[in-house]
């Protein structure tokens, strides 16, 4: 049974999950209508997947770190699986990328509850949203997950909302001092350019709307159920539960105004909605059930390949 060897932590479990990942990532370049086996193609394979293999990585530490989860492999089986529904986020670099900064935001945000270094940890994420900013300019949106972390642990006085803006203008500083160093100031005046653009032309293809239906109806029924759940009386060991919920909903708004048109947008969402579906499958007591729930986002992403 699939749902025994993931309802532990394993590194068999790492393993198989790379397993699917590559094999994925094969039959969906011979089964490409545009494949080319060149050097090209495959140092941007290599250089996509090892920005892919550190997010996963990230993935797993956020979620043991912080008890996101309990101690299973939920997390990462749904992170790696939503992956493949969409596989054109592979090819992605510089939204890779930015979803790896974010995913690094994420974890000093969600840390801040120790009262560790506080400062340091609200500065370190808003610079981390700033560096996924300049490979995708609306990732600036998240920017409003550090206020209400600041807001929900109670650390927003006077000083510490302004450490945003101190990390924006020391950025600033540098980028302008890079980009004019390097006569690239041109370059710079497009991470500004944030275009408005709300595109219906790919929900008429296939091997997106059926995944994001998928989608919409497993990890909305997951939502649901982790809105309704009992929850904890420490309202501080609820807030990373809430800051899951504002991520996805930031992430749902960058994919619903963002120019791309290539669906790996999607990317965003994706680790609240894991963590999220995790946390709903832990809690399935039908074995059935939750067999058919892990089996349905295994084969999913095949028969996506074939629309």
């Amino acid at each position: 049974m699939i749902s025994s060897i993931f309802e532990r932590t394993n590194p068999l479990n790492f393993i198989i999950l790379f397993l699917y990942l590559i094999l994925f990532l094969l039959l969906r370049q011979v089964l490409s209508s545009d494949f080319v086996l060149d050097s090209t193609m495959i140092f941007h394979l290599l250089k996509c997947s090892a920005v892919v293999f550190f997010c996963v990585i990230m993935v797993d530490f956020i979620v043991r770190k912080n008890e996101l989860t309990q101690r299973n492999s939920y997390a990462l089986f749904f992170f790696v699986l939503l992956f493949c529904l969409f596989p054109n986020i592979f090819m992605e670099l510089n939204v890779l990328l930015a979803h790896f900064f974010l995913l690094l935001a994420f974890r000093r945000l969600v840390s801040i509850r120790s009262n560790k270094d506080v400062e340091i940890k609200i500065f370190d994420a808003t610079l981390w949203i700033l560096v996924a900013t300049y490979f995708f300019n609306w990732s600036l949106l998240f920017i409003f997950l550090v206020f209400c972390t600041m807001f929900l642990y109670k650390k927003n006085d006077y000083r510490n909302m302004l450490i945003p803006f101190v990390a924006l203008f020391t950025l600033a500083i540098l980028g302008f001092t890079y980009f004019y160093l390097t006569d690239q100031l041109s370059q710079m005046t497009q991470l500004f350019n944030f275009q408005v653009d709300f595109i219906f032309e790919k929900y008429s293809n296939l091997s997106y709307l059926v995944p994001l239906l998928f989608l919409l109806i497993m990890g909305g029924w997951a939502c649901v159920m982790f809105a309704f759940k009992k929850q904890s009386k420490s309202f501080k060991t609820r807030v990373p539960g809430i800051l899951l919920v504002i991520s996805l909903i930031t992430a749902v708004a960058v994919i619903l105004i963002s120019e791309v048109t290539n669906t790996s947008e999607v990317l965003f969402m994706l680790f609240p909605l894991a963590v999220i579906q995790a946390r709903y499958v832990e809690r399935v007591k039908i074995n059935w059930l939750k067999e058919t729930i892990l089996w349905s986002y295994i084969c999913m992403p095949i028969l996506v390949l074939f629309l």
